[in-house]
């Protein structure tokens, strides 16, 4: 009986069940390996006799909540013809790991929807061993990444850790997946990756990005006939950047006199408009009515969105161009800087409407990046973290790490 169960829970065969006992809580399955034929890994010789013994202890899969083990007196053999020595290798075996291949898939299993704190939790096995196990799967499934099929390139970079030590992540816009991710996010660092893509990938027609001067002198030197294209949401988080540098300039005039009009006003100005309830949009109204300003700002920001439902180039351009001058001639200087800045990058502004791309799925990437690196508390181990990060388009929508 016990060795259908060693078989049919484990995968184990060519050894022969001895008996099964317990020990602090764990069932011991005694077993020794069958002697039969074994070739000869230097002649190939079917003839051999056993030389000498030694006990080994493999983990299995657990039953319930009880852990396993395998306890196997193992032989080693002569060959009769060249006099070799050798242990064998049986197949449940994983190499020199002290677990069953069965165990090493039951792991990987757990990790689809756990995080490796939860599977060591419920394993009762090591932090790295779970980790290590995890980490050859994903070498051996992300050992190479197909370019061939690459049309639109989305670039950001991300905090991997508090202070200024940031990543830059590539990825496949139509796919969702990282298909490079290196840390630091200045020129050099980026260009070796660009210029693999520049000898591999034969349909590539733009990159989406920020308004980052190192990416943006990187694209152009090794891929100068490719378009860039500024991310629409960048674009509008520099709008906000304006409103926020605006609000705070006039709270602080306001604290000057002693007046309290701006307190709370800010997630309301920078929120779509038409999505805001009526008596929010009551308080704004009033807040407008006593302060030009801020008024200008909101309008214009409310006014630029119509800009991305453009229908051509030409529409784009004409509307671009009104802005920048209606920006200009504000005399607002939060929202003027903000109009040189946008007529600087006219070109990547109006390259939208020929591909119609954004970094908005690499937005919501970062933000299971956000939810990875919180899971595991940061990463000691780069190499991983950045394996996890290949792996992350596959992840269920829930994110449990």
């Amino acid at each position: 009986m016990s060795t259908s169960i060693l078989y049919h829970t484990n995968g184990i065969i060519d050894v022969q069940y001895k008996a099964t006992r317990y020990e602090e809580g764990a069932v011991i399955f005694e077993a020794e390996m069958k002697k039969g034929c074994h070739l000869c890994p230097k002649c190939k010789n079917l003839h051999s006799h056993v030389k000498e013994h030694k006990r080994r202890r493999f983990r299995m899969v657990p039953f319930g909540n009880k852990p396993c083990f395998l306890s196997l007196l193992m032989h080693r053999f002569q060959c009769t013809r060249c006099d070799h020595k050798w242990w064998p290798r049986l197949s449940f075996m994983a190499g020199k790991k002290r677990m069953t291949r069965s165990l090493i898939t039951h792991i990987l299993d757990l990790m689809t929807f756990g995080t490796v704190k939860d599977v060591v939790s419920f394993l009762g096995v090591s932090w790295d061993t779970v980790k290590d196990i995890h980490k050859e799967a994903l070498k051996r499934a992300y050992k190479s990444i197909n370019y061939k099929e690459l049309r639109f390139i989305g670039v950001d970079e991300f905090s991997i850790r508090k202070g200024h030590d940031y990543m830059t992540i590539f990825t496949n816009l139509e796919s969702g997946e990282i298909i490079h991710a290196v840390e630091g996010r200045d020129k050099e660092v980026v260009l070796p990756f660009l210029k693999k893509v520049a000898r591999k990938v034969i349909n590539l027609k733009a990159v989406a990005m920020d308004m980052s001067k190192s990416y943006i002198s990187a694209v152009k030197e090794v891929l100068p006939k490719k378009d860039i294209v500024f991310d629409h949401f960048h674009v509008t988080a520099l709008i906000n950047r304006a409103i926020d540098d605006l609000r705070r300039e006039q709270q602080r005039k306001c604290n000057e006199v002693g007046l309290k009009t701006m307190k709370g006003f800010r997630f309301l100005l920078l929120r779509n408009y038409e999505s805001l309830e009526p008596e929010k949009k009551s308080s704004l109204e009033c807040l407008f009515e006593v302060n030009k300003p801020l008024a200008t700002i909101h309008q214009m920001k409310e006014q630029f969105r119509l800009f991305w439902s453009k229908g051509n180039k030409k529409e784009g351009a004409r509307f671009l161009g009104w802005w920048i001058i209606e920006a200009m001639e504000s005399c607002i200087w939060p929202l003027a800087k903000l109009a040189r800045s946008l007529l600087s990058h006219w070109e990547g502004l109006l390259t939208y409407f020929e591909h119609r791309i954004s970094n908005g799925m690499t937005e919501g990437i970062n933000n299971k990046i956000k939810t990875l690196k919180r899971q595991a508390y940061g990463y000691r181990d780069m190499e991983y973290f950045k394996l996890r990060l290949y792996h992350l388009h596959k992840q269920k929508s829930s994110l449990t790490g």
